[in-house]
């Protein structure tokens, strides 16, 4: 009996050293990228389950990967007890215009599959092509991830946008399922530049998970909101969230946003002025620049406008997100405000101060946002059953199904858009802008 009970006793010793021994294995995962500070720069982040070095191999022949960059690695452990504490972050530079790379990330020996990614091209001669969508969780995800995955392989897209909540949420169960969401992610962003905008789904912990998880090109003193250009647009990212209720030859102008400054306490004290303040110098020069990068996009998490019946801050006339940002963007001549937070698809005429300029979109007067936060998660669909608002040009909630949208900005008088719906990728509502004098529209 004795001797039994020292072979089963030896048995589990051997099974829990081999479970040791394969936690701490693990090789490289959740490998995503992001444009960095310059049209030739990347960012590649990954995630493991000890610490170690931090080195990405790269080449344009996937057989021969001359070059290696080593980067940083360090511990997230507030909010994170259950996940993979040890995130890695290399910022590849000096690669060429236009140029498809091959690479693969290694930590302590363990390296990742092989994956590949396209840079930027140069000039304004080309036409990007983006996918946008907002609020995608970890399961209700899985409805649109296979058509995802399909358009990030053909090769068509520039870049993605994720305009706010993710995985629902990065923190839950101890931040295990934001590594899981991150994996399945990772056949998308490992691939096309991962462009995000927090929502508030990503409030826990102070924002921990997305300002770890994810490396933006800010060129502020905030990773909450940054800008970059690309093709004949500029994009801005900034924050929509409150305590109280790079140099570039292409010519699109894109810019990130936070709402969220004006929903949590985080923010208190410093997040609407330093967001207004780096609103109105970026704006500024991109005034400066509409010559060469006529298009002006904007990307932030909660709308200005929605016809919803969740008593959301887009449902009342004294939204606090219009009242921070609207005449700002106004002023600016701001073409395009990407959007999400409701779960739902919807497409304004263009608006400002509740007024509609016209019901086309030949040389609109006012910006023309775009509402598409049905990527799918567990909360479900927002219903849309009631009145809507005279801005309302089209809208769709479907219980079941869930979509995303294609941007692609043509040249500098046109821009399309699309919005397709998840499974057999049918497009249900698509859209022409023209634009022959961008510009402030007051």
């Amino acid at each position: 009996m004795e001797g039994n009970q020292m072979l089963l006793a030896c048995i589990v010793c051997v099974i829990y050293a081999f479970l040791a021994t394969s936690a701490s294995a693990v090789g490289p995962e959740q490998v995503h990228i992001s444009f960095g500070y310059q049209p030739s720069q990347m960012f590649v982040m990954w995630s493991t389950a000890q610490f170690g070095d931090s080195t990405v191999a790269y080449g344009t022949d996937q057989f021969h990967l001359s070059s290696k960059k080593s980067g940083t690695c360090w511990r997230f452990t507030y909010g994170n007890p259950n996940g993979l504490q040890y995130i890695h972050r290399v910022l590849l530079e000096d690669l060429k215009p236009g140029t498809g790379y091959w690479y693969y990330v290694q930590t302590s020996g363990n390296s990742s599959d092989l994956f590949h990614f396209t840079t930027m091209q140069s000039g304004a001669g080309w036409s990007p092509k983006v996918l946008v969508y907002g609020d995608m969780g970890k399961e209700g995800g899985s409805q649109s991830l296979p058509s995802l995955y399909k358009e990030a392989a053909s090769g068509e897209y520039a870049a993605v946008v994720h305009v706010g909540d993710f995985a629902y949420d990065l923190d839950s169960d101890g931040g295990e399922n934001g590594d899981e969401f991150m994996r399945r992610l990772e056949p998308i962003a490992s691939t096309l530049p991962y462009m995000t905008a927090e929502g508030n789904h990503e409030s826990g912990y102070n924002f921990s998970h997305y300002i770890n998880r994810f490396s933006m090109p800010s060129n502020s003193s905030s990773p909450h909101w940054y800008s970059w250009d690309m093709g004949p647009a500029h994009f801005i990212r900034c924050n929509t969230l409150s305590p109280h209720t790079q140099e570039s030859l292409l010519s699109l102008y894109l810019s990130s946003y936070s709402t969220e400054v004006y929903f949590y306490s985080y923010f208190s004290g410093w997040g609407i002025s330093q967001q207004l303040k780096w609103l109105q110098e970026d704006l500024a020069k991109a005034q400066t620049n509409r010559a060469e990068r006529p298009w002006i996009i904007a990307y932030g998490h909660r709308p200005m406008y929605c016809s919803n019946l969740n008593r959301d801050d887009c449902t009342t006339p004294k939204s606090v997100v219009r009242a921070g940002l609207e005449e700002m963007f106004y002023k600016a001549g701001v073409d395009i405000i990407l959007e999400a937070h409701e779960h739902s698809y919807e497409r304004l005429w263009p608006v400002f101060n509740e007024t509609v300029t016209a019901n086309n979109y030949i040389d609109p007067k006012a910006p023309v946002h775009l509402v598409s936060g049905t990527a799918g998660c567990r909360e479900g669909v927002d219903p849309m059953l009631g009145p809507k608002g005279p801005w309302s040009a089209f809208r769709s909630w479907y219980p079941s199904r869930h979509g995303y949208g294609r941007l692609e900005v043509v040249n500098s008088t046109h821009v399309y858009w699309g919005q397709v719906v998840d499974g057999n990728m049918t497009l249900e509502d698509e859209i022409w802008i023209v634009q022959h004098s961008h510009g402030p529209f007051n």
